[in-house]
């Protein structure tokens, strides 16, 4: 696995996915996770189909279906609708007001342009017969269960990487509150920390140390790439933010080429190499950034991290000056992303917070 020059993660990546999903997205463990993917890929299969073999009709004003060769129809989900639409060139928010068989009809003379190409559905075959995407025949696709079992054998080798504790009902750590595991029409997201191991931290006066987590996301219908991110923290709240986040390796591919199941299976190997290793590899890297400087002044490093980071230097100075209440050397790599981090955390917008997480990562990934 080799590390990426931008994270996807953020503070709030987890938080997003605690406070957003529904009940029945929700599983009290890995295992009962993959269980349930295992299950919805048993009721699932794979076709091709060239797009002359595609039309959709409808069978009433407010429905629309897909109609196959042989005269089957399927429903599609709001999912595959859009992905639909998409390959038409048409756009599905305003298809959606239009009776259903006039919107048949302007999807029908959209994919009879495009005939040349060829489709891949996924459907669920149970009945009613429902399509979960429609996607290129360039489109690879990695099955959840495959993702979670290997996750599942890690656990069980490395008992100490758990899901995290999460509020439910205003208690925090209530018995089996479904917190961390994920599942849902369009994604998989799984969110594992190993948080009775710190690596010390010499920053820290408190002593309170560093943990290490990661965060697994996929998607088999095309609504998401593979990405597997590893990373430091010192806490996570019982509403999953992640405060004192440092981005470590990561691993992301789109749903494209062969080669995405063999890149995926290595990833995880390797990562099951690192939980199965001490933690001097990741104190040995946390003294590095501790003793890297940026620069030998506040100028001197506000004009590095504004060419590395393509930072204004209002948000460097702001970041710095965070740093230097809080953190011994804010001069150092390890101490200027707490400040980057620690202002994060102050901004009241969303991508403000995220472009900052990034910046972080980015800064502690040029530590060698």
């Amino acid at each position: 696995m080799h590390s990426t020059s931008v994270s996807t993660v953020s503070a709030y990546t987890a938080h997003r996915e605690w406070a957003s999903r529904p009940p029945d997205e929700r599983f009290t463990s890995v295992h009962a996770l993959f269980e349930a993917a295992r299950a919805r890929r048993d009721r699932t299969h794979e076709r091709r189909l060239d797009l002359s073999q595609v039309h959709t009709v409808a069978p009433t004003d407010d429905s629309l279906v897909l109609r196959e060769p042989f005269g089957r129809e399927a429903a599609l989900t709001h999912w595959s609708f859009e992905q639909l639409a998409g390959i038409a060139g048409a756009p599905p928010r305003y298809l959606r007001t239009l009776p259903a068989s006039i919107a048949a009809l302007a999807l029908n003379v959209g994919l009879s342009r495009r005939r040349r190409e060829g489709v891949q559905l996924f459907a669920e075959v149970d009945d009613p017969w429902t399509i979960h995407a429609v996607t290129s025949q360039r489109y690879t696709r990695v099955h959840h269960d495959e993702l979670a079992g290997r996750v599942v054998d890690l656990m069980e080798a490395h008992p100490a990487w758990h899901l995290p504790l999460g509020y439910k009902d205003g208690v925090w750590g209530a018995e089996k509150v479904p917190s961390g595991a994920y599942l849902g029409d369009r994604d998989l997201f799984l969110f594992l920390v190993d948080g009775n191991r710190a690596i010390d931290d010499p920053t820290d006066p408190s002593n309170g140390g560093l943990f290490r987590g990661f965060i697994l996301r996929n998607s088999d219908v095309g609504a998401a790439a593979l990405s597997l991110e590893m990373f430091l923290f010192r806490a996570v709240c019982g509403n999953h933010i992640i405060w004192g986040l440092q981005h470590v390796v990561g691993f992301r591919r789109r749903h494209v080429g062969a080669s995405i199941h063999e890149a995926w299976h290595d990833s995880l190997t390797e990562i099951a190499g690192h939980l199965d290793a001490g933690l001097d590899a990741d104190r040995t890297r946390l003294l590095r950034a501790t003793s890297q400087e940026l620069g030998s002044s506040r100028q001197a490093v506000l004009d590095t991290v504004t060419q590395r980071l393509d930072l204004s230097q209002k948000v460097a100075g702001e970041a710095y000056d965070v740093a230097a209440t809080t953190e011994p050397n804010p001069r150092s790599v390890w101490g200027y992303v707490q400040g980057l981090t620690r202002l994060s955390q102050r901004l009241p917008w969303q991508d403000q917070r995220f472009a900052l997480d990034q910046a972080a990562s980015r800064l502690l990934a040029t530590v060698d």
